[in-house]
């Protein structure tokens, strides 16, 4: 998602599910995109496996909505095509990295 600020900062985040810690999550702004490996770093240092197709965990939106709230953001717009064209990957294909990334988080 790419969100503005009102004082017009612009920055990119991910919200989902941290399979980890089972809960709802919302990234620091972006910094790098691994689209070879699925793979989001954040300016904050965070590392996230994106896992499963894009917007596939409806409990994340309430949490996003929250975090757009506390963080007093003023526009939102989906920006998930600037990163993944989701029409080139098949669901086969977003399985196999999803089955990837479980293997390797239980290794």
């Amino acid at each position: 998602m790419e969100i503005t600020t009102k004082q017009g900062t612009r920055s990119h985040h991910v919200h989902g599910h941290d399979v980890t810690h089972n809960f709802a999550r919302t990234s620091s702004a972006i910094g790098h995109f691994d689209a070879h490996n699925m793979t989001v770093s954040t300016r904050s240092g965070r590392l996230y496996q994106l896992v499963g197709l894009p917007g596939n965990y409806p409990a994340g939106i309430p949490a996003w909505e929250k975090w757009c709230s506390n963080n007093c953001i003023v526009t939102e717009t989906d920006v998930t095509d600037q990163y993944l064209d989701i029409d080139k990957h098949s669901t086969l294909g977003f399985d196999r990295l999803t089955r990837a990334a479980l293997r390797e988080e239980n290794s």
